[in-house]
């Protein structure tokens, strides 16, 4: 039941739109075996270059960038996947929208199964009637 969201200064299309939500899915079904229909994409696109910073001083290039993160369920992946996850990811995101000379972040947030869920029942309430 993963939660992505790709944070970035421009997504120039649909379709770049289209075949980011397609591959981070991919990857994060066949990495870090979730629920392909359990995936949820979200982008998050800034309409004015003043709203990233880098280094204390506004962005003022044109040069993409970005930032990406991932909610999954504590303790459900290793960090050898974790790891590849983050690779692919990197790989995936930097071929749509290329490559910056600015830091681009990946993170993978885990948060434990009785504090998050979906349709109204925690983690750990779906592990407990999955018994």
């Amino acid at each position: 039941m993963p939660l992505i969201t790709l944070r970035a200064n421009k997504i120039s299309s649909e379709k770049i739109r289209d075949s980011l939500a397609e591959s981070l899915s991919l990857i994060t079904e066949e990495i870090l075996r979730k629920n392909k229909k359990l995936i949820v994409v979200r982008f998050e696109v800034a309409n004015q270059q003043a709203q990233w910073y880098v280094s204390g001083a506004v962005k003022s290039d044109d040069a993409g960038i970005f930032e990406l993160s991932i909610i999954v369920t504590k303790g459900t992946n290793t960090d050898e996947e974790k790891a590849l996850w983050i690779a692919q990811a990197w790989k995936i995101v930097t071929e749509a929208l290329g490559s910056a000379p600015h830091p681009n972040y990946i993170s993978i947030q885990e948060i434990d199964g009785k504090s998050w869920g979906y349709n109204g029942l925690s983690q750990e309430q779906r592990k407990i009637q999955s018994t």
